[in-house]
């Protein structure tokens, strides 16, 4: 637990001589309701009536546990791996279980390693709430809070647990989360509050009625409570692969088992064509890959103070070709501070001093902007008495705080000032801003706002005129952007002059400007054109923030969006990655799927540079696990409707899998290979994949049909007629050796068709031949263990070698005369 300066604003040192709103609303409470002490705190920790919870990133545990183990494909092999231990067939379910056990295996170790790793880094961004107790203001961490605690409310917080409102000061609350209603609700004293609503505007305090287990948030189901991005292009197409595998296993495989017994096949002999089936057909390999390169990429990008929140963002940053994001605490530090106070329509700088002084000491909360200014004054408040306060928010761009005798009014120029009378004015604020400074309006008015509007009747007080530094390193991160090709756009409540200086200041090249109120007069298709050609929007809204973003991604945008506070939030939801700073707003960081820890978007170039990486060993992977399942499953099928035996045996097929397959998807996810570069899943990884495919499993049909034809005919039909099917067996085992180590070659850039790659890459071909005799010298000198092996003769290996040199010929045309139609179509 931790003190926290009981008079303290958010955005200068010199805050300490302003009064907090905390203590001016606890000060009108009665003494025995201003918080618990600590024997109240430490009964209700005994009775358990404390948030005790533990935070999550990422998967949990249990989910790593069950995807890795409790799965179909694992509940049909274990299915059938109990039949083996019948027939004591030990060695084929050796050979069958061993990649699937080392894959879960590896699988849990790295998930629950980089789990650990990442939990250990999100403890940096914590969350700590303040609460009052033993008459002070304390910060506790959130699992700390017990029930009947005080908790002080402010613009941007999230309500963490429900409650009741004991006091506030023009508190409105954000229930969206909730209700999916977006308007802001005003709440008074005896309102009832819902853990997952958060602050928009005003101060308040609340009393802890509901806990842990027992609040709103934690009742409600995971997919209500829990805001998730859909999946990335990249897990939908393998999850969409992975689904249509188990379906067609799940019709193959019984048709297997009763063609078995139709034909009359030995039991044995038709558990283990099932394993062969199963094994081939599901990708399960590619699901621990692709989690397990996810993982790590997480775990090395969030050493770089960027902490991976929801696991997918790691594929993500590798697809963002749109970054949006607002230019405070972005392009500058967000540190603001008053350069010059104008007075305006003869007022007397005393007398406005003291206005200003009334104004920024009486808001219930204070933004950076009123903190500025507040320390530029020097504001103690300690005469001020107001009736009411209608809060500054994004949508209004203005508040107001009434006192009895007149109404003080702070907001944009263009909103607060009247553009006859005070022509002249704005102009001095159009000046100013285009100097990239921020200029705020201060008026006065006879009469009381509305909610939703001015008095019509006002008299401008001042300009003042405010200043931020440009962050030093932001050049070099636009330039950063720019190199990977992502498009940036900066979407900002500011003066639209303002932006664009400060945006050019910072290394931008503006393309076309708008402001919010000019994006709102749109029909549909100017706004669709408006923000696919500009770059700058400003005076924008948080409804239309969120519509620039939906309308981005409807345009076929890949979107991330950076924020920090409560007008952030739909925009932060919409986009297909939320990036939050650390210091931001609590719910801008709750709906983010990456933190900032620094504050700094100097580190997302490396991150997305880092997301790209992976994102390249998932494709290339990928490529090699599906070619040799599909074109032996096709294979398999082509031989089945010739009434051919099957053309293989769990212990080879599960031998080739770990040699040809599951080695390189390894050496891919832990970095010590590096695939081609990748462009597009769909044209070079699914349309390589089926071209390989078609080829494949039609030569390797036609070569197995062609050598048991042969080989058996050569023998007497009984016993020595299974040597001919084994013999023709191990011919298959060397074709597909070496078709996947074309397919390997080709996912490391060498092409048989270009005799220089062999040269710029001689360890990838080294590598190669290695995979190559690691997959066929143990059963060529171990056959005993290697059931369904028998040495082929040289007739036999040359035909092998023939075929798979014919595949790789046929390959390479399929696969480019289709790259070739498809840059025609493109031309």
């Amino acid at each position: 637990m931790r003190k926290v300066q009981q008079c303290a604003f958010a955005s200068h040192p010199s805050r300490k001589q302003h009064r907090c709103t905390s203590m001016n609303l606890i000060a009108k409470l009665p003494q025995e309701e201003r918080g618990l002490t600590s024997a109240e705190v430490a009964e209700r920790v005994a009775r358990g009536e404390t948030n005790a919870f533990k935070v999550q990133v990422g998967r949990t545990y249990w989910e790593i546990l069950r995807d890795n183990l409790f799965n179909v494909f694992n509940f049909v092999l274990a299915t059938l791996g109990i039949a083996m231990i019948i027939f004591q067939d030990y060695l084929n379910l050796l050979f069958a279980s061993f990649s699937v056990v080392m894959n879960s295996i590896i699988g849990l170790v790295q998930e629950i390693a980089a789990k650990r790793a990442l939990d250990r880094l999100a403890a940096l961004s914590m969350q700590q709430v303040k609460v009052w107790r033993d008459g002070k203001l304390t910060e506790v961490p959130l699992s700390e809070v017990v029930k009947d605690d005080l908790l002080p409310l402010e613009a941007g917080d999230k309500v963490v647990v429900d409650g009741v409102v004991v006091a506030a000061d023009s508190l409105e609350l954000n229930e969206a989360l909730l209700t999916g209603e977006s308007d802001a609700v005003l709440k008074e004293v005896g309102a009832k509050l819902y853990s997952g609503s958060f602050v928009v505007a005003g101060a308040g305090l609340m009393r802890a009625t509901a806990v842990g287990a027992a609040s709103t948030i934690n009742k409600l189901s995971a997919t209500a409570k829990a805001y998730r991005h859909p999946l990335t292009p990249t897990q939908r197409y393998i999850a969409n692969l992975v689904q249509i595998a188990v379906f067609v296993m799940l019709i193959f495989g019984p048709m297997t088992i009763i063609g078995g017994f139709v034909v009359h096949l030995p039991t044995i002999e038709i558990v283990r064509n099932a394993v062969v089936l199963v094994t081939s057909m599901v990708p399960q390999g590619l699901v621990l890959v692709t989690t397990i390169s996810l993982s790590i990429g997480a775990l090395i990008i969030s050493r770089q103070r960027t902490l991976v929140q929801r696991i997918n963002a790691v594929e993500s940053m590798a697809n963002v070709n749109v970054l949006c994001f607002d230019k405070t605490g972005t392009l500058t530090r967000n540190q603001l501070h008053v350069t010059e106070i104008i007075p305006l329509n003869g007022a007397q700088p005393e007398a406005l001093h003291s206005h200003l002084q009334r104004y920024v000491a009486n808001l219930a909360t204070q933004n950076r902007t009123a903190g500025a200014i507040a320390a530029y004054v020097g504001a103690d408040g300690s005469n001020a008495v107001k009736q009411r306060e209608i809060p500054f928010t994004s949508a209004r761009k203005w508040g107001a705080i009434v006192f009895e005798s007149e109404t003080l009014i702070m907001g944009a120029p263009e909103r607060v000032l009247d553009p006859e009378h005070d022509a002249a004015a704005l102009q001095e604020a159009h000046a100013r801003a285009k100097r990239g400074e921020r200029v705020i309006a201060f008026a006065r008015s006879s009469e009381a706002p509305t909610d939703s509007a001015l008095p019509e009747k006002r008299d401008a007080l001042a300009l003042i005129a405010m200043s931020d530094q440009i962050r030093p390193e932001i050049a070099q991160t636009i330039a950063q952007f720019k190199a990977l090709g992502v498009q940036l756009k900066v979407i900002s409540g500011d003066n639209a002059e303002t932006v664009r200086a400060i945006a050019e200041q910072a290394g931008m090249a503006i393309q076309g400007a708008y402001t919010g109120d000019q994006l709102e007069a749109m029909s549909a298709a100017e706004f669709a054109d408006a923000v696919r050609e500009a770059n700058l929007f400003a005076r924008v809204e948080p409804e239309t923030k969120r519509k620039i973003v939906r309308t981005l991604k409807a345009q076929g945008a890949y979107v991330a969006m950076v924020g920090d506070g409560v007008n952030d939030v739909p925009a932060l939801k919409e986009a297909n990655m939320a990036v939050a700073m650390n210091d931001g707003a609590q719910i801008a960081k709750d709906v983010a799927d990456l933190v900032l820890l620094d504050n700094s978007m100097a580190t997302l170039p490396n991150a997305f540079e880092r997301g790209k990486t992976i994102t390249q060993k998932i494709f290339g992977s990928t490529r090699i696990f599906l070619t040799k399942n599909f074109f032996t499953v096709l294979a398999f099928i082509f031989v089945g409707f010739m009434a051919l035996p099957f053309a293989t045996t769990p212990i080879l097929i599960s031998w080739l899998t770990f040699g040809m397959v599951n080695v390189p998807g390894i050496l891919i996810t832990f970095g010590l290979l590096r695939p081609r570069y990748l462009a597009n899943f769909a044209d070079d990884v699914m349309r390589y994949v089926l071209s390989a495919t078609v080829v494949g499993g039609l030569i390797m049909s036609i070569l197995y049909a062609a050598l048991y034809l042969v080989l058996r005919g050569d023998v007497e039909v009984g016993v020595i007629e299974l040597a001919a099917r084994d013999e023709a067996r191990s011919g298959i085992l060397v074709f597909m050796t070496l078709f996947c180590l074309v397919v390997f070659w080709n996912t490391f850039g060498i092409e048989l068709f270009a005799p220089q790659t062999f040269k710029t890459r001689p360890y990838l071909v080294a590598l190669g031949i290695a995979l190559v005799l690691l997959t066929l010298a143990p059963p060529y000198f171990l056959p005993q263990i290697f059931q369904g092996w028998s040495n082929p003769r040289f007739l036999v290996f040359a035909a092998a070698v023939v075929a798979a040199g014919i595949a790789a010929v046929a390959l390479h045309v399929l696969y480019q005369s289709r790259q070739l139609e498809q840059l025609a179509r493109q031309a």
